[in-house]
């Protein structure tokens, strides 16, 4: 039973300790230089740079503020008059040596739940013991834009996340195995001890 409990209550605290964001950027609404630093818990093959928009904005509207244009990569994306004013360059580095480096404008996937919309800038791997930092060089002002400014977000992957999750669930099976074992040998043990 003790260690059942004691299980429980680790992975309770290790899920709660879990960090989802590791890095959390605001765009600055003007042409500027920004650098972070950051670390991740747990070496995993994906972690993901994304732009996080604190309310639901279209599809078209993401990749047309982040500098994306017609293309072959996106074909029926048609921007009018929407100005590429949040567009960006990124460098990331891994103890002080470039491990990538891209544009906005080169986005992948666009996401939208609860009213927020997330655009997928770049997904890379990451260990632990490392030193990590992210470059962000913003190349135009918005201080007009009509939203609120969204930030770039450094974070688990959703399926990273899930896997931790999955650990998680099977350690928690096996510790109320444990208490149910420990409360039959208790209920035997009181038993013998009745009958003699």
């Amino acid at each position: 039973m003790t260690a059942g409990v004691v299980t429980l209550l680790g992975v309770a605290a290790w899920l709660k300790t879990t960090r989802e964001i590791f890095a959390d950027i605001p765009m600055p609404m003007r042409a500027e230089t920004i650098s972070r630093n950051f670390a991740v818990d747990h070496d995993g093959p994906l972690y993901e740079m994304k732009v996080h928009f604190d309310g639901a904005v279209s599809e078209t509207t993401a990749r047309c503020l982040l500098g994306a244009t017609k293309s072959d990569r996106y074909p029926d994306l048609d921007c009018g008059n929407i100005q590429p004013v949040l567009k960006f360059s990124w460098e990331l580095r891994r103890d002080g040596h470039t491990g990538g480096s891209g544009s906005s404008a080169d986005t992948g996937t666009v996401l939208t739940r609860d009213r927020i919309t997330q655009v997928m800038v770049v997904a890379f791997p990451a260990q632990k013991h490392h030193r990590y930092e992210v470059t962000l060089k913003f190349e135009r002002n918005a201080e007009n834009l009509a939203i609120r400014p969204p930030s770039v977000q450094i974070k688990l992957d959703s399926f990273a996340k899930e896997d931790l999750f999955f650990v998680g669930a099977v350690s928690d099976v096996v510790a109320l195995a444990l208490c149910l074992a420990g409360l039959v040998m208790l209920a035997i043990a009181l038993v013998r001890t009745r009958l003699r």
